[in-house]
């Protein structure tokens, strides 16, 4: 990622707010720049911009975060 453009992770209420499922679903999607959460103003593409993460590499993303807090 490049630094500043989004939020911390650790102790991040939308994270700690989401299932490990929902995280999953929405790294896999991204949010686009006009996205009413989005307080950045810039896309987040989907898988980060790595089409070859997979969705065992995300899961993996989002145990990494959940150690975070």
């Amino acid at each position: 990622g490049k630094p500043m453009l989004g939020k911390g992770l650790r102790d991040n209420q939308f994270v700690a707010s989401q299932t490990d499922e929902d995280l999953v679903k929405f790294l896999q999607e991204g949010r686009r720049a006009d996205h009413p959460l989005n307080v950045r103003g810039v896309d987040m593409p989907p898988r980060g911009g790595n089409p070859g993460l997979t969705d065992d590499d995300l899961r993996q993303i989002v145990a990494y975060l959940r150690s975070l807090s």
